[in-house]
C-alpha cells in the first residue's frame, strides 16, 4: 500500500484519497460510515475526501438515501490516467519545443546522486545517433540499462563498450564489447569504480561511483575538451584490449602472464 500511496501522490491524490479509493475498490459499495471504518480515515474527514474523489471522477454516489459510494474500476482509472499523462506530455513536447535551448559548452555539471547518474546514462544511450563509447562496470548494468544498450547497438553505427567486473563476470548479451580484465589495478588508480559514456562525440558523463552507490563524483558536460579526452580514453582501451585479445601468448611472453610489465612506463621502472 505504501508504494501505491507514494505513486498516487505524484498524480495529486492525497494519502486519504488513496486509502478511500482503494477501500471502495476492494470492498465495493459502502456508506460513508463504512468507508471510514474500513479505510481508517476519520469519520469527520471521510465525507470531504469522498466529495473530492467524486469531483475527480474516481467515486460515484447514488441518488437516493442512504448515500452509497462506489469506486470506478482500476482499469478505467488507469486508462484515464494514461490518457491524461499522454496529453500532458504531448502539450509539453509541443510547448517546450518552441523554446530554444541554450547549450553552455564550457560548463561542467555535477550529478548529485546515483539515481541522477543512471538517468543521465539512460538518456544518452537512448538518444545517441551516430556513436556511443562506453566504459562501465558490471554493477551498473541494470536489466533496464542492458536492454537499452542492446537496442543502441542495433541502431548506433559506432558502438563500443569496455566492461569491468570485480568478479570477472563478462557474459553479457552485447556483441561489440571488450573485457578489461585489469580491474584491480584500475581500482587502485581511481579509488572507486567509474562510468564513462560519450554520445555522438558531443556529450559525456564521466566520474567515480562508490561501491555502495552512496556517493558519486560524476560530471555531465558538452565541453569539447572533456568530450575528446573521454572519447580517446575509451578508444585507447579498445585498441589495447583488441591487441591483447588477438595476440595473447606473444604479449604474455613479453610482458608477463598478467601483462604486469605493460604498466611499467616510468624511467625508474
Amino acid at each position: 500500500m505504501d508504494t501505491i500511496i507514494q505513486i498516487m501522490k505524484k498524480y495529486d491524490f492525497s494519502e486519504m484519497e488513496t486509502l478511500v479509493y482503494t477501500t471502495l475498490l476492494e470492498k465495493g459499495v459502502m456508506t460513508g460510515y463504512e468507508v471510514s471504518k474500513q479505510s481508517g480515515v476519520a469519520r469527520s474527514k471521510v465525507y470531504n475526501v469522498l466529495e473530492k474523489l467524486i469531483k475527480k471522477n474516481l467515486v460515484v454516489v447514488n441518488k437516493s438515501e442512504p448515500k452509497l459510494y462506489n469506486a470506478i474500476s482500476s482499469d478505467e482509472f488507469l486508462e484515464r490516467l494514461e490518457k491524461n499523462v499522454k496529453n500532458d506530455l504531448n502539450t509539453l513536447e509541443s510547448q517546450l519545443g518552441k523554446i530554444k535551448e541554450q547549450e553552455e559548452e564550457e560548463l561542467l555539471w555535477k550529478l548529485e546522486n546515483y539515481e541522477s547518474v543512471s538517468n543521465k546514462m539512460e538518456h544518452l544511450i537512448d538518444n545517441a545517433k551516430t556513436s556511443l563509447l562506453i566504459q562501465i562496470w558490471e554493477n551498473d548494468l541494470s536489466p533496464n540499462l542492458l536492454k537499452k544498450l542492446q537496442e543502441a547497438e542495433k541502431t548506433v553505427k559506432n558502438f563500443v563498450l569496455i566492461l569491468f567486473s570485480n568478479e570477472h563476470h563478462y557474459d553479457i548479451p552485447i556483441n561489440n564489447f571488450y573485457i578489461h580484465g585489469f580491474e584491480e589495478e584500475k581500482l587502485q588508480d581511481f579509488g572507486a569504480r567509474w562510468v564513462n559514456v560519450v554520445a555522438d562525440e558531443k556529450e559525456v558523463i564521466f566520474g567515480t561511483v562508490e561501491n555502495d552507490n552512496s556517493s558519486v563524483d560524476v560530471t555531465w558536460t558538452y565541453n569539447k575538451a572533456m568530450v575528446n579526452l573521454a572519447k580517446e580514453y575509451v578508444k585507447h582501451d579498445a585498441y589495447t584490449l583488441k591487441i591483447i585479445k588477438e595476440s595473447p601468448e606473444e604479449l604474455k611472453e613479453k610482458y608477463g602472464n598478467e601483462f604486469e610489465k605493460i604498466r611499467l612506463i616510468y624511467r625508474e621502472d
